[in-house]
């Protein structure tokens, strides 16, 4: 027994050695992984977008090889960034809900920051129901947002919802909670910190404060500058803010450093707004030919920005494509490897089954009933055949064109190959068996005799 015990403890043994994954290649990987997450981050922040599909294929397709929730997750989020900064809102909703139902899975810790996202996109479609909706779905699970980023955006974007809902108190009561809990954590405070104040900016203009309207754009315009970031939304905000209440020389000199500040960062739809606003600004004034300078420049990129949308969504259906064949090809890989696994699993079954029944067979002290083997020889054959399935599956799909029936009887024929000949096995085994017990039996009364005789 003792020979017995070791030699299924070297078996298993093997069998865990034979399925380890390398710990170093995924580590690797991970590495991998993570330095392209925060790159394409870079990227999105700094506006560089056409930087983004080509890592983002990469990311899937490490999240798909590492399969751990977390990866995809993040995978699924920088491609829906990406649709969102092309403005192309239902491919960013899609992928953020896929990054969701990751969350949900396996990495619920980001789930108030998945939802909040998916509200955020919903009213950059000024579907703002459905953007409360899922900001306040977001807040359910503010407790497992450690890091805090998420509900800081969360009530930030809450804000400006109950802004346009005009409920400016309840917009007042979450943006001070986004701006205390932004100064608490401090993760990724800079880049919370310049939305915070634009949206404070959009509450007191609801709440008819414009002292505290003009505080908080100068102040959010200083900070961006002291920092180098880009100042342009806020610009933008505070800009058209002057020209509603008719302070059009301020307006004029925020419209330009907006004019100014899109130039820099290639925003064609920011310099279209501030040459519009700044055409009806001079108009106001008197000021014909600067007017009509800044308005010839409004044209000038209205129609290279119709022209760069029609490129645009043609280049974005081709990411989504990409995005969509790599997506498949990782997932046929996938299953692949995952039928090699099976594959594998299924031969050692076939090998403790046979290694179980030849050590019963040689054994000269064990005694085995006929309903063991039988018991034993089924689970063998039923192992057997899922083997032979595993294999033949691709061939059958492919000869049968994936039609359920014919596959069927294809299997049906393959039984009956193999379950006669199960039969005559279990058979011969049984007879041998059989013919063992009684040698064990006879001996043991042989030795039975020879001891009562000796005790005469």
């Amino acid at each position: 027994m003792k020979a017995f015990a070791s030699t299924f403890a070297v078996l298993f043994l093997s069998i865990a050695v034979l399925f380890s994954q390398p710990a170093g290649e995924h580590a690797r990987d991970q590495q991998m992984f993570d330095s392209l997450f925060h790159k394409v981050i870079i990227y999105y922040r700094a506006g560089q977008i056409d930087s983004m599909p080509h890592i983002n294929r990469q990311l899937l397709e490490l999240g798909q090889k590492i399969s751990a929730d977390s990866d995809m997750f993040m995978a699924y989020n920088a491609i829906s960034n990406y649709f969102y900064a092309r403005s192309d809102f239902g491919q960013s909703i899609e992928y953020m809900q896929k990054a969701a139902d990751r969350a949900e899975h396996g990495y619920r810790k980001r789930l108030d920051m998945v939802y909040g996202n998916i509200g955020i996109h919903y009213d950059a479609l000024d579907n703002t129901q459905l953007s409360l909706y899922y900001l306040r779905k977001a807040q359910q699970y503010a407790d497992l947002d450690i890091r805090g980023d998420g509900r800081i955006s969360d009530y930030s974007h809450l804000a400006v919802v109950y802004c346009k809902f005009n409920q400016p108190d309840s917009a007042l009561k979450y943006i001070e909670l986004a701006d205390r809990l932004n100064r608490k954590h401090k993760y990724a405070y800079d880049f919370n910190q310049e939305n915070i104040l634009q949206a404070y900016a959009q509450v007191y203009d609801f709440l008819n404060e414009p002292e505290l309207v003009s505080y908080y754009c100068l102040k959010g315009i200083n900070f961006c500058d002291s920092l180098k970031l880009s100042n342009l939304n806020i610009l933008r905000v505070y800009s058209h803010y002057l020209y509603v209440h008719g302070q059009n020389i301020k307006a004029k000199k925020y419209a330009l450093l907006a004019y100014s500040s899109g130039k820099t960062r290639g925003s064609k739809k920011a310099i279209i707004e501030a040459t519009d606003l700044l055409y009806h600004i001079l108009t106001k004034q008197e000021m014909a030919d600067s007017a009509f300078y800044y308005l010839r420049i409004n044209h000038l990129y209205k129609d290279s920005l119709l022209q760069e949308e029609k490129t645009g969504q043609l280049q974005l259906i081709i990411v989504n494509q990409q995005i969509k064949e790599t997506e498949e090809k990782a997932k046929a890989i996938q299953d692949e490897e995952q039928r090699r696994n099976n594959i594998q699993y299924a031969l050692i079954g076939i090998g403790l089954v046979l290694f179980l029944i030849i050590f019963l067979l040689l054994s000269r002290t064990i005694v085995v009933s006929t309903r063991l083997i039988e018991i034993v020889g089924v689970i063998g054959l039923l192992i057997l055949f899922e083997f032979i399935y595993l294999v033949l599956h691709p061939f059958l799909a492919s000869l049968t064109n994936n039609s359920p029936l014919l596959m069927l009887l294809i299997l049906v024929l393959i039984a009956t190959v193999i379950v006669p000949l199960h039969h005559r096995l279990e058979a011969r085994i049984t007879h041998k068996l059989v013919e063992k017990n009684k040698a064990i039996r006879l001996a043991a009364a042989k030795r039975t005799i020879e001891k009562l005789e000796g005790g005469k």
